[in-house]
């Protein structure tokens, strides 16, 4: 029925689902060597079967032929004629492994091309080492299939809708072999939306979008348009066997009402209690391509400096007019547009916010393959994975996590023989844990391994020159535990495809300085080792302090700031030529912040009070001397133009309310600079 469409302007609608229904496949089939429970193999049984459905439609062979045999495996588990062991997984998820490859080259518009019969050879061998033929289920004739009826509930809504508007009922049977079921779905619903409200479904949109459900679905609607036209858009879907469109008071409610009291065995669509007068949404989300939230923001960011303007200009109006009503207008409308622009940022910040699980699923599968390559029992425990940080953070912080995880497993875990002879379970033990902590995130990687050797790492440092023997003798277990950052220091007694090259640590805390996070390492000799990394939320738009120093204004991150201070210059010391001072007991050297920069003219006449920003990185702290204190503002960091190439100590810039530029101070670059 209906003319053939065009697939190929589905493409990102299939994309979009492969990619979602492959996550489900990996994390589901992950857990399923553990927990193979009946509802598990239903969801990763349901989502091979929506692959294969849509991968069909689309005309990918390919990917449906090894969909296709996935699902066999599946069924046969579900079945109980195969059962689930590892190197059954370890078959089920090369599969995975091989649609991804075959999505990627989809995505680039090559199609599905790749080698996959050997792979679907191995699949098949699979199934027949341990199941009986499954049988073909029979296809229930369309009009013998008892379809599924609106709850009471939802049948009271309606009624009470129908009082406002007209409502419309359009029934819809697929043919048997509909191979995308989903999609037609989609354009009857695109049909009742463009122009019209979607009441109700049976089943239900994520039932519908899910493809759990056979060949036939209804919708419940208002719509402007008369029976005829909307008979004319549904007829150009394809694959449909049949479909009707009709008023629902007139005829739909006598029939609900008749087979509520003659046929309770019917089965009844599952939905929620529903509050009077409410309306069933056919969807509460939208999807948004990530450039125009990027643009949002870079708007939103823009909005942000000209309120500052504004409000400053507004100040000193009011400061010199503080009687005329104009100004005093004027400053109730500033004060409103902060307040929207305070919240319109924050809402958009919202909308950028993703759960850091979308990189914490990423790492299961790793420590599966990595564990089984190094011959180590491994379990891997996430904690907190629905703690959300803005894109632009999560974008960045997965290589530095998969180096870190692959070195617990390497370096810190021993092998199952050692564990036990240490008195530890045969299983080591990883933890992945985020959380929120003011206005960063923190992330821990845990495991109860062995424990950094601090004698090997003292020898290492000072065998590589980056400490002298006398001065190592001195050396604190923190002070000791930071050469792991070194670049070229390495403990690991033989080079593997894993670690022991001499790199790695240290970029992984080149790349978490440059996010303006801090990295930390806590270690017990034959106890574990414990990485925490804390990273800002967003890299658009933080609070910082301004400071000034020979004339400029400097921005320093609030995240940096421990805290601030004004000594006399009598207190300030000198130990080995560095000026330091005392602060509750602990010294603390002093870096001049226009030293560093070395800008404007040189004092002429120094003054006895100074003005110190304590500022730390980990335990490391340092007192920033500044001419003067301006106050906490939130800032837009722009970057620097290539142009500029990388200026020492500086992340960016920002643009105050008075229009002029700042730069943003790269608090952990300087202190690392200090260390060193």
């Amino acid at each position: 029925m209906g003319a053939e469409l065009d697939m190929s302007q589905y493409l990102d609608l299939f994309l979009q689902e492969a990619e979602e229904q492959l996550e489900i496949l990996e994390q589901e089939t992950l857990r399923l060597e553990t927990d193979p429970t009946p509802e598990r193999l239903s969801a990763i049984f349901r989502a091979a079967h929506t692959l294969k459905g849509s991968s069909r439609a689309m005309n990918f062979s390919n990917f449906a032929g090894v969909t296709h045999e996935i699902e066999n495996i599946l069924d046969a588990l579900r079945a109980g004629q195969l059962k689930v062991t590892t190197e059954m997984a370890n078959v089920l998820l090369r599969g995975i492994d091989a649609l991804g490859n075959l999505k990627a080259s989809i995505a680039n518009g090559d199609g599905d091309v790749g080698e996959v019969q050997a792979l679907i050879k191995e699949l098949q061998a699979c199934l027949s080492s341990g199941s009986t033929p499954v049988a073909q289920a029979e296809t229930v004739p369309t009009q013998e299939r008892p379809r599924l009826e609106l709850a009471p509930e939802t049948i009271e809504n309606l009624k009470i809708a129908s009082t406002e508007k007209a409502v419309l009922c359009a029934r819809f049977s697929l043919v048997p072999d509909c191979a995308m079921k989903f999609a037609r779905a989609f354009m009857a619903i695109s049909i009742v939306t463009d122009g019209g409200e979607l009441l109700a479904s049976i089943p239900p949109p994520e039932a519908l979008e899910e493809e759990a459900f056979e060949l036939d679905f209804d919708l419940y609607f208002h719509h402007p348009s008369d029976l005829d036209v909307l008979r004319k858009r549904f007829n150009a879907i394809s694959e449909v066997s049949k479909f009707e469109v009709e008023s629902y008071l007139t005829k739909i409610v006598t029939e609900q009402s008749q087979l509520e009291k003659n046929s309770p065995e019917h089965p009844v669509a599952t939905e929620g209690p529903a509050a009077p007068k409410k309306k069933m949404e056919a969807s509460q989300t939208v999807r948004v391509e990530v450039t125009r939230l990027d643009e949002l923001m870079n708007l939103v960011g823009e909005l942000v400096i000209d309120r500052t303007r504004i409000a400053e200009i507004g100040s000193i109006l009011s400061a010199k007019y503080d009687s005329d009503a104009n100004v005093e207008a004027l400053s109730e409308t500033v004060t409103h547009i902060s307040r929207i622009t305070a919240d319109l940022q924050d809402q958009l910040m919202k909308a950028r916010m993703l759960p850091i699980e979308t990189v914490f699923n990423r790492f299961p599968r790793m420590v599966r393959d990595l564990a089984q390559k190094m011959g180590k029992d491994v379990r891997l425990e996430v904690i907190g994975g629905e703690t959300e940080l803005d894109r632009s953070v999560i974008e960045v912080i997965g290589d530095p996590l998969i180096h870190i995880l692959r070195n617990s497993i390497d370096h810190g875990l021993e092998e199952p023989a050692g564990r036990i002879q240490a008195g530890k379970p045969k299983t080591g033990l990883v933890e992945l844990i985020a959380r929120h902590q003011d206005n960063h995130i923190v992330i821990e990687i845990r495991d109860d391994g062995k424990g950094l050797d601090l004698e090997r790492i003292k020898k290492k440092a000072v065998e590589n020159g980056l400490v002298t023997a006398e001065a190592a003798a001195r050396l604190t277990p923190k002070e000791i535990t930071n050469f792991i950052f070194e670049s070229g220091l390495s403990t690991a007694a033989s080079v593997s495809e894993v670690s022991g090259r001499g790199v790695g640590m240290d970029i992984v805390r080149s790349n978490i300085l440059k996010l303006g996070g801090l990295i930390d390492v806590e270690t017990t000799l034959g106890k574990g080792t414990v990485f925490t990394l804390r990273l800002p939320l967003t890299l658009a738009i933080i609070r910082g302090l301004l400071v000034r120093a020979r004339g400029m204004v400097y921005v320093l991150p609030l995240g940096s700031v421990v805290e601030t201070l004004r000594i006399d210059r009598s207190e300030v010391q000198s130990v080995r030529q560095r000026e330091v001072v005392v602060i509750r007991g602990t010294t603390t050297p002093l870096v001049h912040l226009k030293k560093i920069f070395k800008v404007g003219d040189e004092d002429t006449a120094p003054t006895d009070t100074l003005y110190v920003v304590v500022v730390g990185l980990a335990e490391q702290r340092v007192g920033l001397v500044v001419d003067g204190l301006v106050g906490e503002h939130e800032v837009v960091i722009k970057s620097l133009s290539r142009h500029c190439g990388d200026v020492t100590g500086i992340s960016g810039a920002t643009i105050l309310g008075n229009g002029r530029v700042a730069l943003i101070v790269d608090v952990n670059g300087l202190l690392i600079g200090e260390r060193k």
